[in-house]
């Protein structure tokens, strides 16, 4: 097992937005069979260093590859693309009114007379808004590395949303 490969190389899945999530689960489960620590504990040093290393890696991987933000923030580092931070905001006039809006409506929804169902309510339409971000970046990643990128940023905003109703909602309980 390479190291130096990718994380869909890793897993043999093409190299897509979109992601066989059985497939990932089984070639998930057969490689940490494979290269489980526990296997190497008779084994020499560097077998051991390798099996951490490999499951680690395996970890790692399975966790970016299921993650819709993290594996299209994958394919756009795969691509050369410069991420900077999370922190970088958008200078988008009308996505910056929406911003405003939507986070409007999360207060509206926390002071609203079903705040817990209101706010689950929230958190759903913050799902199927990343789902379809994900989707418009799927056709733009490998032709439109800098839209791409601001799709990216749109979606990391909508899941910043989407933890913050969630917390917002747990605090109720």
């Amino acid at each position: 097992m390479d190291l130096s490969s990718n994380y869909f190389e890793l897993f043999g899945l093409p190299q897509k937005y979109e992601v066989d999530r059985t497939q990932l689960s089984e070639k998930y489960r057969m490689l940490q069979q494979q290269f489980h620590p526990d296997r190497f504990v008779n084994g020499s040093e560097q077998e051991r260093r390798l099996s951490l290393q490999m499951a680690s890696r395996i970890n790692e991987g399975s966790r970016v590859l299921r993650d819709p933000i993290a594996r299209a923030r994958y394919l756009l580092e795969l691509e050369g693309v410069d991420l900077g931070t999370d922190s970088q905001t958008l200078r988008d006039p009308e996505f910056l009114m929406e911003q405003m809006e939507l986070r409007e409506t999360l207060e509206a929804a926390r002071q609203g007379s079903d705040p817990t169902a209101e706010l689950d309510q929230f958190t759903e339409q913050m799902d199927r808004r990343i789902a379809n971000y994900g989707a418009i970046f799927s056709t733009q990643w490998q032709n439109n590395s800098e839209q791409a990128h601001i799709t990216v940023q749109q979606m990391q905003f909508f899941s910043r949303l989407a933890h913050q109703a969630e917390s917002m909602a747990d605090d109720l309980i």
